[in-house]
């Protein structure tokens, strides 16, 4: 069982960096410091994702399709860290003296490379976590464990780049080097090999044979339950991370003036009180999700979402930055919640089609649920650019917006939340899969 734990931490730990170590170095480097245009650099960090969401449910199906070779869900797992961790460190050695095209277009390769083998490894890593137990109070407490160690990343991956352009390095270009490196060997590849040679062998129970036309892998009527936690998926992280995506904006431009710096040392400080809270969190939503049912528990929790909406009109305001550990406080709850009440709920659904059909099909699940979740990344990045076009916002100066952009700013911020988690809970409320009713 310990085995199968540190299995478990060193998979979602590594995930997590692949998920969010490039977000957290690309814009400050290329784009602040090597000049690369903003636009182009969008695109960049956009298409692999979209990339990966088109090719998850594939990329299942060639888990699959190997699964009854002995170990290969082993290989898999760490052939595909290391070359995630190959790509992701080449990311930073781009040459200085070359042109911004070339720089966007080493940069954009190394993506599609890193996404590839990024959707492999996250659909095996995910997986384990389903095949862990069948129980499902004990799969509540299961995906709480691995949430854990993305709170723990998250605590440490935003201080990446001030760490490569601190005094420890010659040279910012020789930090980002050494980071990267260090990321890339250490936080992808040794914990993603820890977790390919710890984990357990998949079960042939878990496979579904999709390549069998006479079968389905996965009941229809049981699948469309699964479509309503998409849904939610798609408004938590796509329409509802249009609205908090601006939580920065605001932050620089109306409660700081317009000082970046200042506004950026306050996001950082929200981030990790998101994060801090998030590990506290976590024993909390797993014992209510097993005790009220996980359903009622994330009804409640995006009940307290909308309160937060609402605070935030008062809690964002010069002065007030302070006051930012109510959203922190109030915040984190969906988000951590995200992470260990839908996939225990898209697990339990999976072992009631295993009782259905024979066959678990996690990976088909856990594949789409991927594809989902990049997909709503998409529409949370390039909405957040669009809103910002629309409303006018002037990415070109350093002074405060005007007024009329900080209101609309601000409006979206509040009023964009709190009407898309009154959303969630409409389309929560369609949910009706009983062996998660309690």
């Amino acid at each position: 069982m310990l085995k199968h734990k540190v299995a478990l931490g060193s998979g979602f730990f590594a995930i997590f960096f692949v998920g969010h170590g490039i977000g957290a170095l690309a814009i400050p480097y290329y784009q602040m410091t090597l000049g690369v245009d903003p636009f182009l650099l969008g695109l960049v960090l956009t298409i692999p994702v979209f990339f990966s969401a088109l090719i998850s449910p594939w990329a299942a199906t060639v888990i699959d399709t190997f699964s009854p070779v002995r170990h290969s869900h082993r290989v898999i797992l760490t052939a595909s860290g290391w070359f995630c961790a190959l790509s992701f460190a080449a990311m930073w050695r781009v040459p200085t003296h070359w042109s911004d095209t070339l720089s966007i277009l080493y940069l954009f390769g190394c993506s599609l490379v890193f996404f590839f083998f990024a959707t492999f490894m996250t659909v095996v890593v995910r997986c384990l976590a389903v095949e862990s137990t069948s129980e499902s109070h004990e799969l509540t407490a299961v995906m709480g464990f691995t949430t854990v160690f993305e709170k723990l990343g998250s605590i440490i991956y935003f201080w990446l780049f001030p760490l490569a352009q601190s005094k420890l390095f010659f040279s910012l270009t020789l930090g980002m080097k050494t980071i990267g490196l260090w990321v890339s060997v250490l936080l992808i590849g040794m914990l993603s090999s820890i977790s390919g040679l710890l984990c357990r062998s998949r079960a042939k129970r878990a496979i579904a044979h999709e390549n069998n036309p006479a079968s389905t892998p996965f009941s229809p009527s049981l699948y469309s339950q699964v479509k309503w936690l998409f849904a939610v998926t798609v408004i938590q992280f796509g329409l509802i991370g249009v609205c908090i995506n601006l939580d920065f904006y605001v932050l620089v431009y109306f409660v700081n003036a317009g000082d970046i710096a200042q506004g950026a040392i306050w996001k950082g400080y929200l981030s990790t009180g998101y994060a801090l809270f998030g590990l506290l969190a976590i024993p909390v939503i797993v014992k209510a999700g097993n005790h009220f049912g996980k359903k009622r528990t994330l009804q409640f929790i995006y009940v307290v979402n909308c309160i937060n909406a609402v605070s935030k009109w008062f809690v964002y305001q010069p002065g007030m930055e302070y006051w930012l550990i109510i959203d922190s406080l109030l915040g984190t709850w969906v988000w951590t919640a995200h992470t260990t009440l839908i996939p225990a709920l898209l697990a339990d659904i999976c072992y009631e089609n295993q009782r259905l059909t024979g066959s678990l099909s996690d990976s088909y699940v856990v594949a789409r649920h991927n594809r989902v979740a990049n997909l709503a990344l998409v529409i949370s990045f390039v909405g957040s650019g669009l809103l910002l076009n629309v409303i006018g916002f002037n990415a070109d100066t350093t002074a405060a917006q005007s007024d009329s952009v900080l209101l609309t700013m601000r409006l979206v911020l509040v009023a964009g939340s709190l009407v898309f988690s009154g959303l969630a809970l409409l389309v929560l409320s369609k949910f009706t899969f009983q062996r998660t009713v309690t």
